[in-house]
């Protein structure tokens, strides 16, 4: 049986890559590709590995490949759920060179499963974890191909947890994927890996970079130390979350740690064949499991790695954990902060203080453990000029504490603004106020909208039921209420020129990385763009003049906020306009205006009033279930958003 798996790019097909693989941050090893190999191994299955990201072949190369192999099954890896496109596009494909073979897809974007089966050549979906519902699905296919038979036997699929399917067009769930234990969880085969790459071997170096080419670890002086090995790699050291919190995607439920055996071997093997030194934690709870963290640090110190966690819950850790971390080798650490209103801390189910964010980060500052505060978020339903204020209240606080005007941090990055992606509480709020529409067909033009998108401003969908006049004023009105608070608690006091001129430094190492350069290029406002009045013009000019002269000028934050704030605001607005009616860009989404979105959805202020609510209350997760339990929903819609709502 000739298997085949493979990844799957989030580019909009067709769209040239904005920038090689090889160039920017290093490229994520694929965990789930190899954890699929090895599980199927075990069971005596073998397969093939084509990295479709990391190649980025053409329509042509595609074919080319499958019609050699001759693949009986093609697992795909849909790990970001902003790859639909690219899905539709590798099913079409495979499908016309043979239509039996049989298509799995898997990852976050199986939270579309409806979708997906329906609107794609998609056979089966995985949901949540997927390594044994897929030896499962092997085993299946195995027995029919055995018996000289196609297809699939869909009653025995559906008995597997984890599996997504159309019987009698219905759509059937059976639950999410089983989970491995921790001590069977695998860190990356490079071999494997290398194995996708066909005749371009040389590929694999993208999973690795240089330390200088890193903000952190270029303003370590550990970094240069002559025993030091030059590269840097990502490393998961557990996987899950012990939050849940609603804007975000959980494939499955729990939180487990890799094996320390496996991970000291796997430490000697990126030491010793890929002259790595340096490691990045990509988890997304690091710190949660006390004892494990301590024993992992130590293992780190051990074998002479300098490392940085970027994803830790402010509450997971304590002064005495950071410094812990410093004296074994921690260059820095990044605390998720998202909001600096209570109120949307609660709604996104966050389970911590704003002043858990400020005690995380204080902690830090204060033994000289590097961190810096980026980890904003705006846009959520409840989000409102109050709310943005306080989140530019405590940017001031912070950058203040640090001892560095704002500008220092925030004049050259982008606030994030909220996404909803298919399965999160987010998405399925929308769902219940029609905003992604009531048929198959409308949610799938949200998925083929939503393909290649990331989390600024400019692809904001508008699930709060703001005016667009409020919605692109949150971030600049963070900004000029951080720079408000900053001047109003540096009075008299000198500004920290070792940590400004840190701060200098790292700006100088981003503009290495070509994205990044890119766009401070574009923010320089070198870029225009040809109108439908066949005139050039630069769509973010008032932005860029904003940023550039106003929001972080210390002499106009002094200003009134009755004077300055509404010129600010309505210029951005025309700004808006503007853009919506004169410059054409399929990519900007925020100037989409749903004609459902109005005050009449903005979540009233007596909900998420904590002196009138319980916290459980304020999460939209729970907006979400007694809205659920409100609607009359058929069984095929409570499947679907079974699905869409996470588990």
């Amino acid at each position: 049986m000739n298997i085949v798996i493979c990844s799957v790019p989030v580019e909009v097909p067709g769209f040239k890559l904005r920038r090689a693989r090889g160039e920017g941050a290093a490229v994520i090893p694929k965990v789930a590709i190899t954890s699929l190999n090895n599980w199927a191994e075990k069971y005596g299955f073998s397969t093939k590995y084509y990295d479709v990201d990391m190649l980025y072949p053409n329509d042509e190369e595609i074919e080319n490949y499958f019609r050699e192999v001759k693949a009986d099954v093609v697992g795909l890896s849909a790990i970001v759920s902003t790859s639909y496109l690219q899905v539709k596009r590798l099913t079409r494909i495979i499908k016309n060179i043979n239509k039996n073979t049989i298509v799995v897809c898997g990852g976050h974007l199986t939270a579309a499963a409806n979708i997906l089966l329906r609107k794609t050549k998609i056979d089966v979906c995985v949901v949540g974890d997927g390594e044994i519902a897929w030896v499962g699905i092997l085993k299946s296919i195995k027995k029919q191909l055995d018996e000289g038979k196609n297809g699939l036997i869909i009653d025995e699929l559906i008995d597997i947890k984890g599996i997504a399917v159309l019987k009698n067009n219905k759509l059937i769930f059976t639950g999410y994927g089983q989970r491995l234990l921790g001590r069977e969880m695998v860190f990356p085969s490079y071999d494997y890996l290398k194995t996708g790459l066909l005749d371009k071997k040389e590929a694999l170096n993208n999973y690795f970079r240089r330390f200088d080419k890193s903000v952190v670890f270029a303003v370590d002086e550990r970094s240069y130390e002559k025993e030091r090995k030059p590269m840097v790699a990502t490393l998961f050291l557990s996987k899950g979350c012990v939050s849940k919190c609603t804007f975000c995607q959980r494939g499955s439920l729990g939180y487990r740690v890799f094996d320390l055996d496996k991970l000291e071997a796997h430490l000697k093997v990126l030491r010793d064949d890929y002259n790595v030194g340096f490691i990045n934690i990509g988890d997304e709870n690091f710190g949660s499991n006390k004892k494990n963290t301590r024993q992992t640090v130590e293992i780190l110190n051990k074998y002479n790695f300098l490392w940085v966690a970027s994803g830790v819950r402010c509450v997971s850790v304590t002064k005495e954990d950071l410094l812990f971390f410093k004296k074994n080798g921690c260059s820095a650490i990044f605390f998720g902060i998202e909001s600096g209103s209570q109120v949307m801390l609660d709604l996104m189910e966050k389970k911590f203080k704003v002043a858990d964010i400020k005690k995380a980060i204080f902690s830090a500052y204060d033994i000289g453990l590097y961190t810096l505060p980026l980890g904003f978020m705006l846009g959520m339903p409840g989000e409102s000029l109050k709310t943005a204020r306080e989140s530019g209240k405590l940017m001031g606080e912070i950058t203040a504490r640090l001892g560095v005007p704002v500008s220092s941090l925030y004049k050259n990055t982008d606030i994030n603004y909220a996404l909803p992606l298919v399965g999160t509480p987010l998405y399925e709020y929308g769902k219940q106020l029609g905003l992604i529409g009531e048929t198959v067909d409308d949610e799938e033009k949200y998925m083929e909208a939503t393909s290649n998108v990331a989390i600024y401003k400019r692809y904001y969908i508008n699930f709060n039921g703001a005016p667009m006049s409020e919605v692109v004023f949150w971030d600049m009105l963070v900004y000029m209420e951080a720079t408000r608070t900053n001047v109003k608690l540096m009075k008299n006091l000198e500004i920290n020129q070792e940590m400004n001129n840190k701060l200098k430094r790292t700006l100088e190492i981003q503009a290495r990385n070509p994205h990044v350069r890119a766009k401070q290029k574009n923010f320089e406002g070198k870029r225009s763009v040809t109108t439908k009045l066949n005139f050039t013009f630069d769509p973010y000019f008032i932005t860029k003049y904003l940023r550039q002269n106003v929001v972080f000028n210390e002499r106009i934050a002094k200003l009134p906020h009755f004077l300055i704030d509404p010129i600010i605001k309505y210029a951005l607005y025309l700004e808006f306009l503007i853009q919506k009616n004169l410059y054409k860009d399929p990519h900007n989404l925020h100037k989409k205006i749903n004609s459902k979105v109005g005050h009449k959805i903005r979540i009233k202020d007596d909900q998420i009033d904590p002196a009138k609510t319980m916290q459980k209350e304020r999460s939209l997760r729970s907006m979400v279930n007694i809205r659920m339990q409100q609607l009359n929903m058929t069984e095929q819609e409570k499947i679907d958003s079974a699905l869409s709502f996470g588990p």
